[in-house]
């Protein structure tokens, strides 16, 4: 896949992510468990990825072999 199509896709994910986090910043769904537990164990460390690689994303395509 073409390296802007990647930052394309991560940017799409980092943006959901964020309106995830901001219902459960924002909505009394923060009291559901399970939704808590969804946003603390899938979309927080999901949108720590994914800032991260966009961030360094040259130092990782080049450790993946690209």
């Amino acid at each position: 896949m073409a390296p802007p199509r990647i930052r394309m896709l991560l940017r799409l994910v980092h943006l959901i992510g964020s309106g995830f986090l901001g219902t459960y910043l924002y909505s009394p769904w923060s009291t559901n468990r399970v939704f808590a537990g969804a946003i603390l164990y899938v979309v927080f460390p999901l949108m720590a990825g994914t800032g991260i690689w966009m961030w360094q994303q040259g130092r990782i395509a080049r450790a993946l072999g690209r």
